[in-house]
């Protein structure tokens, strides 16, 4: 009985969550003994331009909160084949040596570099694609993102802080 009762306050939960608000989303798992809850933060980044001049990230600060969980929803408005983006998440004052890391790494490993200074990486996305990196916001402090694809470093980067 009990079970049935658990999976239904879960079904209910589900598409009281599944009908929308205007609220930050927050995703409830029942364990045994409490439930957990996740805060998201959301943030859609346009990935905008067709040229090495002109390409670019629409936003340029992020600001979360400390231990809230942080969803980047990554579109890449371009359409020139050249034009592949992702956005990695790094540790303030590391980005120059990352971004030469990452073209280290190379394709096959999506121009993400093993290091410790890494925070979080999307994987790469092709013009007109979307994607999606979650991950958990680290200490409070000051943080850089970045694309790691070749060469685009230098114009397509922001800052992440962390309150």
């Amino acid at each position: 009985m009990k079970s049935v009762i658990i999976s239904l306050f879960t079904l209910s939960l589900l598409f009281i969550i599944s009908c929308g608000s205007n609220e930050t989303p927050t995703i409830v798992k029942e364990t045994a003994t409490h439930k957990i809850q996740k805060k998201w933060e959301v943030f859609t980044i346009n990935a905008t331009g067709n040229t090495m001049q002109d390409m670019m990230y629409d936003l340029k600060n992020i600001t979360v909160k400390e231990g809230s969980w942080v969803r980047v929803i990554l579109k890449n408005d371009g359409i020139d084949p050249a034009m592949v983006h992702n956005i990695v998440f790094v540790n303030y004052g590391t980005r120059k040596e990352l971004a030469q890391k990452a073209f280290e790494a190379g394709l096959e490993n999506e121009y993400i570099p093993k290091d410790s200074n890494l925070i979080a990486a999307s994987k790469l996305a092709q013009p007109g694609e979307t994607v999606i990196l979650e991950f958990k916001a680290p200490a409070k402090g000051n943080y850089e993102f970045f694309c790691s694809y070749p060469g685009h470093s230098q114009k397509m980067r922001g800052y992440f802080f962390v309150k």
